[in-house]
């Protein structure tokens, strides 16, 4: 007699994971999975590409940074020789303008520029100053008046007002 075993018959042992067959879904989303994982590996290298270029990029800047730094610090330093030199020149000419005659102090002060004659007028004591912008040009000596309010900081408003 023959026994019927109710149990499905059994695949091979010899069946390995190799010969099995995918069905067509699963192939399909091996593919699938297959360019995902592509395209990852080509945006994590184009990340790192970028991270590269960026750290080269700030290597650069601060590079620059650090030279324009530099370039500050030696412009300051010859600003400040230039500004002591230029101070000591004009005190001197203040001197040399401020012994004149004030007329003939005027005459020279006439034909220079107004810069320099402000920068002039404001380091001599004011009854020099004064004395020579009386004999100025009346349209220049506006100009300069100006010039000096304009340069002339206001009393704050703690500060008591001074009363002439």
């Amino acid at each position: 007699e023959a026994k019927v075993s109710s149990e499905p018959p059994k695949e091979p042992a010899a069946v390995t994971q190799k010969q099995r067959i995918f069905s067509e879904t699963e192939t399909q989303l091996l593919l699938d999975l297959d360019k995902q994982r592509i395209e990852l590996e080509r945006r994590t290298q184009a990340v790192e590409l970028r991270e590269k270029l960026v750290d080269l990029m700030e290597q650069r800047l601060n590079a620059r940074v650090a030279e324009l730094e530099k370039l500050k610090g030696d412009l300051q330093g010859l600003l400040t020789s230039l500004s002591g030199k230029d101070d000591k020149e004009l005190q001197q000419l203040s001197a040399m303008y401020g012994a004149m005659k004030p007329t003939t102090a005027a005459s020279v002060l006439n034909r220079l520029d107004n810069a320099i004659v402000l920068d002039v007028l404001v380091r001599m004591p004011v009854k020099k100053s004064g004395k020579i912008m009386e004999s100025i040009d009346p349209a220049k000596a506006r100009v300069l008046s100006a010039m000096m309010a304009a340069r002339t900081p206001l009393p704050q408003a703690d500060e008591p007002a001074v009363s002439q």
